[in-house]
């Protein structure tokens, strides 16, 4: 439940969790219990038999339509994102269960009404069936299990889109301030785009501008790049930052042969 009930739309994915869990519970709860009393001849066994034949639809209705549900949320509409871990595990869990909604239509429309008649040997089809029954919800949920470690491609989707986005940190002394905006904000080639503005936000020349990135804690020397003016802002093309963490970050703003400014601050990378 954990990928499906925290994705979007919630007023739509938690329900349709709901649904597939309690129907899941009905169906596979009642098959042993009913295996163990389908043993012996017994009122309590016709009955119990008779019911299950009754409400198991109301059951499997829900579980059907919140599972087609789910599988959209997660795989999106049909494409090339289908075919992943996700998708294979998918494919064969739905192999699975059309073989066990075979099986249990089979149950239903031609082993459950000898035995409800006292047929001995229906009965004992019927007992073998649900013993099939069981081992394959066993096998569907070994399936689902690997999803625990199978992030679907919505979550994978987000992931990068999250990655993708710009880092952004400002760093300021009693007279200028410098925004370094890092476009993506996760580890490998980047671009840093870098604004200098006085106390008020108000734009401010400047005759160079230098960045410096280090991370000492994880044993990288200073990175020094000189960033080039364009378009009223000052831009450092062609950085790599090799690796994700928390990243010491300096801007030296120089505005005039005589006055320099050294701003510090720290910046957090992304994987």
């Amino acid at each position: 439940s954990g990928h499906a009930s925290a994705a979007a739309p919630q007023w739509l994915t938690r329900p349709a969790v709901f649904l597939h869990l309690a129907g899941i519970l009905f169906w596979v709860g009642a098959l042993l219990p009913l295996g163990q009393l389908l043993r012996e001849r017994s009122a309590v066994a016709d009955h119990a038999l008779a019911a299950f034949s009754r409400w198991i639809p109301f059951a499997i209705v829900p579980l059907v339509l919140s599972g087609a549900i789910l599988s959209v949320v997660q795989l999106g509409w049909p494409g090339p994102h289908w075919v992943s871990p996700y998708g294979f595990i998918l494919a064969a869990k739905l192999g699975l269960l059309v073989a066990l909604f075979a099986l249990a239509l089979a149950n239903r429309r031609w082993l459950t009404a000898p035995a409800l008649a006292g047929n001995t040997a229906g009965r004992a089809r019927l007992r073998r069936s649900i013993g099939a029954e069981m081992v394959l919800v066993l096998l569907v949920l070994g399936l689902v299990a690997g999803w625990r470690f199978t992030p679907p491609p919505r979550a994978l989707a987000a992931a990068a889109a999250a990655a993708a986005e710009p880092r952004s940190v400002h760093l300021m002394d009693a007279e200028i301030m410098a925004t370094v905006t890092v476009t993506p904000g996760r580890a490998g080639p980047v671009t840093a785009g870098i604004e200098i503005t006085d106390s008020d936000g108000v734009p401010r020349d400047a005759q160079s501008v230098t960045l410096i990135l280090a991370a000492p804690d994880l044993g990288i020397e200073p990175l020094r790049r000189e960033a080039m003016a364009r378009n009223g802002e000052f831009h450092v093309e062609g950085l790599t930052i090799p690796i994700p963490g928390r990243w010491q970050i300096e801007v030296d703003v120089r505005l005039s042969r005589f006055e320099l400014h050294r701003l510090a601050s720290e910046i957090a990378i992304r994987q």
